[in-house]
C-alpha cells in the first residue's frame, strides 16, 4: 500500500526509508508521486502498443510501403492497354519490341519496327516489378518477392504465367533508408507481400 508524504506521525521519515512501530511490524514507505508515475507511464505504453497494432503506416522519411494480398498479387499479372510512362527503370530490347519497366507496376511494350515511329502498345501489369529479361517467348519478371515465367505470343497480344518460384527475392527496401525490416513488419497484414513504396510528400 501506499502512502503519500503528508501521512501525520510523531516522528519524523522520509520516502523510501522504514519506520519501526510498537508492535514491531515494518512498513515501507512508496512515494505516491513516483507510484503513479510508474502506472500511467505503463498504461500509456499498453495503449500506444494496441493503437499501432495493426493500424495503416505512420510515416518514415518521404515513403511509405505498399501491401497486397498475396492471392491479389499473383491474379493481378494481367494484359492492359497501353498507358503513359512515368517511373521508368530497367529497358530490355527483344526483337522489334523495347521493353521499359514502370518501377513497381510492371512493364511497358512498345513497338519499335518504325523506329522514328514507336508505338507504345500494350502494359503488363505485374506488381512489385522492377526487372525482366526475355528468351524464347517467355518472359521473366519479378512479381514483388516471387519470380515468374510469362508465356507470350509473337506480338504480345496475350500472356501466361507457366511458372512461379515464390520467396526467391528479398523485399525491396525503401528508396531513402528509413524503413527497418522492424517497421515493415509492425504494419504488415496477414498474408500482406510488400510489392511498393509510394511517395508521401
Amino acid at each position: 500500500m501506499a502512502y503519500s508524504g503528508k501521512w501525520r506521525t510523531n516522528q519524523q521519515y522520509k520516502p523510501g526509508k522504514h519506520v519501526k512501530q510498537a508492535d514491531s511490524r515494518e512498513i515501507k514507505f512508496i512515494p505516491m508521486k513516483k507510484s503513479i508515475f510508474a502506472v500511467f507511464f505503463t498504461l500509456i505504453s499498453l495503449g500506444l502498443g494496441i493503437l499501432l497494432s495493426g493500424s495503416d503506416p505512420v510515416t518514415y522519411g518521404e515513403y511509405t510501403p505498399v501491401y497486397m494480398d498475396r492471392s491479389e498479387m499473383e491474379n493481378a499479372v494481367k494484359i492492359e492497354a497501353a498507358q503513359p510512362l512515368k517511373t521508368t527503370g530497367k529497358i530490355y530490347l527483344y526483337g522489334q519490341y523495347i521493353l521499359v519497366n514502370e518501377k513497381y507496376r510492371g512493364i511497358h511494350v512498345i513497338d519499335n519496327s518504325n523506329p522514328a515511329a514507336p508505338v507504345n502498345k500494350f502494359f503488363l501489369h505485374i506488381d512489385g516489378c522492377i526487372d525482366m529479361a526475355m528468351k524464347n517467348n517467355i518472359l521473366y519478371a519479378d512479381n514483388a518477392i516471387d519470380l515468374i515465367a510469362l508465356k507470350t505470343t509473337d506480338n504480345f497480344a496475350s500472356i501466361q504465367v507457366t511458372q512461379r518460384i515464390k520467396g526467391i527475392f528479398p523485399e525491396t527496401e525503401s528508396p531513402d533508408g528509413y524503413w527497418s525490416k522492424y517497421s515493415i513488419n509492425q504494419f504488415r497484414p496477414v498474408n500482406g507481400i510488400l510489392v511498393a513504396w509510394e511517395k508521401t510528400n
